[in-house]
């Protein structure tokens, strides 16, 4: 049986774009308001006019001290968080930047706990909720050159698991959603935050392993309707993804 989601709020961070707002008109067609954040707050404003007065922007940096306690008491009554905001970094080993690393897990894993948490806390003492973390299918396995995404989407997937844990006697579902490749601004963002004008990780990823972020946002709803642990977009590199975990040595050779 489907969860009614008319009228509910859920709050979607990274929203100025790709896959963030993509799930923004989403979940605003499935009759759910809308909080949406970004740094960016032209692109904010364009998207909340776009998708009417159930959509509120509010522009901030989540990795900023207390604006994630600011979102959660602007958001009224909230139903869903769907953690989506996070970076890459193109970098190997020999070129580790302690900062851009720092930066890197600040924005993607701390972030989204400290956000995951304070929802948390009116979630369980509603016994209502949904708590969404975008992860990847790099949380399974790892590439060359992007050590800090791949470890930050593995740590925050072990996060998700115990608090998953912790709240399911509160009746509030914990979700990681985990995207193949998306046709976003992600890719050139890494690359240029690495000092380069390409991402070679794009140039090497094969079109079957693309997606566009509607592909996404449709399994994010469609999970916020039958809340389900994990949400994948692709049955193939999900099942790779396995035969990964089981043959670590052939993860090695299909990723180098």
């Amino acid at each position: 049986m489907s969860i009614s989601l008319q009228g509910k709020t859920i709050l979607i961070t990274g929203a100025s774009s790709g896959i963030g707002a993509a799930t923004a008109r989403a979940c605003t067609d499935a009759g759910m308001n809308c909080i949406i954040t970004a740094r960016r707050e032209d692109r904010l404003l364009q998207l909340a006019k776009e998708l009417g007065d159930t959509c509120i922007p509010i522009a901030g940096d989540v990795t900023e001290p207390g604006f994630n306690a600011h979102l959660i008491d602007q958001s009224n009554n909230i139903y869903a968080v769907f953690a989506n905001a996070g970076h890459g970094l193109d970098q190997r080993l020999i070129e580790f930047d302690a900062e851009q690393f720092k930066q890197l897990f600040d924005l993607n894993v701390f972030a989204a706990v400290e956000l995951a948490s304070l929802a948390a806390t009116q979630m369980v003492n509603k016994k209502e909720g949904h708590i969404l973390l975008c992860t990847s299918c790099l949380s399974k396995f790892s590439v060359p050159q992007n050590s800090a995404y791949c470890g930050s989407k593995a740590a925050l997937e072990a996060i998700a698991k115990s608090i998953r844990i912790e709240l399911r006697k509160s009746k509030v579902c914990v979700s990681t959603v985990h995207p193949i490749g998306t046709t976003t601004e992600f890719f050139l963002e890494s690359a240029s935050r690495s000092g380069k004008d390409s991402s070679e990780f794009e140039k090497n990823t094969p079109a079957w392993l693309m997606q566009s972020p509607e592909k996404v946002a449709d399994a994010v709803l469609k999970c916020l309707l039958k809340p389900k642990p994990e949400v994948w977009t692709s049955f193939t590199m999900r099942l790779i993804s396995t035969l990964f975990s089981a043959f670590p040595r052939f993860a090695g050779l299909f990723t180098r």
